[in-house]
């Protein structure tokens, strides 16, 4: 369980609340009873964050009832309070109403901020409304109706990619987008591992996903829709189909199994391939040669954008910058790849 400065401030507020109400109705009795007061408040507070934190891993749609916050865990701490005036009174009737308010009223507070954006009620909303207005517009049948929020789903893929930031930073990625929460879990998952470099590649993408939140700001939305025991590929297609949003990622075979359900797939690595320079075989390139091939006395080096250039003969000029004539280019799923031979 984290300590929050603000979850600090709670604790400490009913330490001191337990100890004050101790200390105001047993003067007599000497200071052990207010820190026995102060004591039993801290065991309170400590029980509040220990509740919040098992409410913070239940669905929204669980916790709905909580959404209307302080008032209702007032309300419900007087009845609470009532109901033991029939065994107690004086000191620890104060005590319990006052601490009941406190530990009710904080876990009314969060459980009512969370909000109602992470669930898709506001788009059923939104449908409704169009409807409606439609319904009662006035003019020509022919009339168009308003467009549809084009909403979009991330996949692990293309958070851990990294290059889904950038596009949103230059205002391509237009429409709400979500974030299952169970690939947010997966993320998490990676960040825990055993494995640095998974490790690495998960913290990475926790990272990647603070930015983009602070880019897209109230269109980005993490969501609990969820399917037990099934694979995550499957979870990502009945979530773009529940929600009419399509996928984005970076996984061909994602891809392929999408186009099986009619899911609209925006995938990453196209969108750079389309953006690239297009280069043709016979076009003069001058690359810097930074280190071995894969067959013999082939080097390697990339363009601007990326895209290897195997150059046949390049060994010996590792380091250096070379002018190469383009021979053919490979196509493949995830790029394309250059080869190319020395000018000279």
């Amino acid at each position: 369980m984290m300590l929050s400065k603000f979850r600090l401030l709670f604790i400490l507020s009913a330490t001191v609340v337990g100890t004050v109400i101790f200390y105001l109705y047993f003067k007599d009795r000497g200071w052990w009873m207010a820190i026995a007061g102060g004591g039993l408040g801290f065991l309170l507070g400590v029980a509040t964050l220990y509740l919040e934190d098992i409410f913070r891993k239940t669905s929204p749609v669980k916790l709905i009832g909580g959404a209307i916050g302080l008032a209702l865990g007032l309300l419900l701490a007087r009845l609470i309070s009532n109901f033991f005036e029939i065994f107690t009174q004086g000191v620890w009737q104060v005590f319990l109403y006052t601490m009941s308010a406190l530990g009710l009223g904080y876990l009314g507070v969060v459980i009512g901020g969370k909000t109602l954006a992470e669930l898709p009620i506001l788009d059923f909303l939104e449908k409704l409304s169009e409807r409606i207005l439609t319904k009662f517009t006035f003019g020509s049948k022919s009339s168009k109706a308003k467009p549809k929020r084009n909403a979009k789903v991330l996949d692990t893929s293309a958070i851990i990619d990294g290059r889904i930031v950038e596009i949103a930073r230059i205002g391509w990625l237009d429409g709400l987008v979500y974030v299952p929460r169970f690939v947010v879990e997966e993320v998490q998952t990676l960040s825990d591992s055993t494995d640095p470099a998974k490790r690495t590649k998960g913290k990475r993408a926790i990272e990647l996903l603070q930015e983009l939140k602070a880019v897209l700001r109230e269109n980005f939305r993490i969501i609990d829709l969820d399917y037990k025991n099934l694979p995550t590929d499957e979870k990502l297609i009945k979530v773009c189909a529940e929600l009419n949003a399509k996928l984005i990622t970076t996984d061909y075979n994602l891809n392929q199994i999408c186009k099986l359900y009619d899911v609209e797939v925006l995938n990453v690595n196209e969108l750079f391939l389309a953006l690239r320079s297009p280069v043709k075989p016979g076009d003069l390139l001058t690359i810097q040669v930074v280190k071995e091939g894969k067959e013999r006395d082939q080097g390697v080096g990339y363009l601007d954008d990326g895209t290897m250039v195997v150059v046949e003969q390049g060994k010996k000029f590792i380091g250096n910058e070379l002018e190469v004539v383009v021979a053919h280019i490979l196509h493949t799923p995830s790029g394309r790849i250059v080869f190319a031979q020395p000018k000279n």
